[in-house]
């Protein structure tokens, strides 16, 4: 028994590497992709090329009336809404990079851009512009045809460990929930039988 012991305090287990792209193989990125639409389908998901409305409602809330702003910050979303959707408005110019490149950029010189941001600051003008910049990302008109996991809390796209980690909350939570609905419910069947 001493020398099972002793083989076993000897053995060395292989250590995990710290580089999480060792072991990699080259469908990786593929069964990513799969396992992030997988994802988007199930979790909640931002829509990519709307407008943040929340945005437009914190600068209304800063300059009018609580009663004003709500409306206001509203019709402000509908009209930039529409103009983003608009085919009419192209708020970009092409620029050459590298000597050769050309590459198309946002038109920060744009007139209806200069203005949204001199009436209502910077808050408003940062939404059009992240909605123009995921328009160009995903290739989108806005019509809802892209979505991707979206960290709220900090403005960007989530990532799989995040995404494994609110599903694993939502477990934790649902346990917990199950547990304290049996919990209560062996409660209520025992008082029950003793009031019987």
């Amino acid at each position: 028994m001493m020398q099972i012991d002793n083989a076993v305090k000897k053995r060395s287990y292989p250590q995990l590497p710290n580089n999480p792209t060792a072991g990699e193989h080259s469908g990786r990125d593929d069964d990513q992709e799969v396992v992030r639409q997988k994802l988007i389908k199930y979790l909640g998901v931002k829509e990519m090329g709307k407008l943040s409305e929340k945005l437009l409602q914190d600068a209304c809330a800063v300059k009018l009336a609580p009663k004003y702003a709500v409306t206001k910050a509203s019709e402000l979303y509908t009209l930039w809404q529409e103009l983003l959707d608009s085919p009419n408005w192209n708020p970009f110019k092409s620029v050459i990079v590298d000597d050769n490149c050309q590459e198309e950029v946002i038109d920060v010189d744009d007139d209806k851009l200069e203005g949204l941001k001199m009436a209502w600051g910077e808050g408003p003008y940062n939404a059009v512009i992240g909605a123009l910049v995921e328009r160009k990302e995903y290739n989108t008109d806005g019509t809802g045809d892209a979505f991707d996991l979206w960290n709220y809390k900090e403005g960007r796209k989530a990532t799989l460990g995040e995404c494994v980690d609110c599903i694993f909350d939502k477990v934790k939570k649902l346990k917990r929930f199950h547990l304290t609905y049996r919990s209560r419910k062996t409660m209520c069947t025992a008082t029950d039988s003793m009031t019987q």
